[in-house]
């Protein structure tokens, strides 16, 4: 894989890999709920951050 140097080379590393991408994400619904990553409250951070524009 080529080094991504721009938001153009990013868009299509994401268009020529969208089915490895879709194949192993995982569903947040999918996951435990004492899972590390749920668990992991950086990711509250960036939700409000991001989301809730707090």
């Amino acid at each position: 894989m080529s080094e991504i140097r721009s938001v153009q080379n990013y868009k299509d590393f994401l268009k020529d890999n969208r089915e490895l991408l879709h194949k192993n994400a995982v569903r947040i619904e999918d996951l435990s709920p004492d899972d590390d990553w749920i668990l992991d409250e950086e990711w509250d951070r960036i939700y409000e951050q991001e989301f809730l524009n707090i």
